[in-house]
């Protein structure tokens, strides 16, 4: 009778434990679940707008028909960064513009025409030359520019000291984990001078 008593109390005593295990995994879940809605309400609200992180599964990342996601999951995958290895991605986009006006008085008109008033739009998706004439000598120009970056960390294993030149001896070198980050600036007119990532190790 006894061995059967002790059969229900390891019996019971593991569900228990694995009840307990669920409803943590539930609530860790529920915790994210809050965190992202709050992250997403942050971004729709202009007035307290914040950088918050969401918290997403590289499933949910591939899932999402959010148009940054795809655009940060595409350039995840063109760096050839694989599922297990990816830290975070970040999005930042950011825009500037500079305008000026040339007014010519050392000559009576730059422009023959009286009735010359041109305003043209050069440029792409990543720049607009905004350019105006105007009759007797005013030339007035703004220049609009759009950079948007992408940044994925990642972890990898790299040898502690440098790599053997033999194949075989490298498989027998001692490696740690490193965390790299690449940026990846989408605006062909831009050249990213330097950059630097700092983790704080705890």
């Amino acid at each position: 009778m006894k061995k059967y008593l002790f059969a229900v109390i390891a019996v019971l005593c593991v569900a228990l434990a694995v009840a307990v295990n669920q409803v943590k995994k539930a609530n860790d879940k529920w915790k994210t679940a809050e965190g992202n809605v709050k992250a997403y309400a942050s971004l729709l609200d202009e007035e307290k707008a914040q950088g918050r992180a969401l918290q997403l599964s590289v499933e949910q990342l591939e899932y999402f028909n959010d148009s940054i996601l795809k655009k940060l999951d595409a350039t995840r995958e063109e760096l050839g960064v694989k599922d297990k290895r990816l830290k975070a991605l970040q999005y930042v986009a950011s825009g500037f513009s500079k305008s000026d006006t040339v007014t010519v008085f050392q000559v009576d008109t730059l422009f023959k025409e009286p009735t010359l008033a041109l305003d043209t739009l050069i440029g792409d998706e990543w720049y607009i030359l905004e350019l105006g004439l105007k009759y007797p000598n005013t030339i007035a120009a703004k220049t609009s520019f759009k950079s948007e970056k992408h940044v994925v960390v990642y972890t990898d294993k790299e040898t502690v000291n440098p790599p053997k030149k033999f194949f075989l001896f490298r498989w027998f070198q001692k490696k740690h984990i490193v965390t790299l980050v690449e940026v990846v600036e989408k605006n062909p007119y831009v050249t990213s001078e330097s950059q630097r990532y700092i983790e704080i190790v705890k």
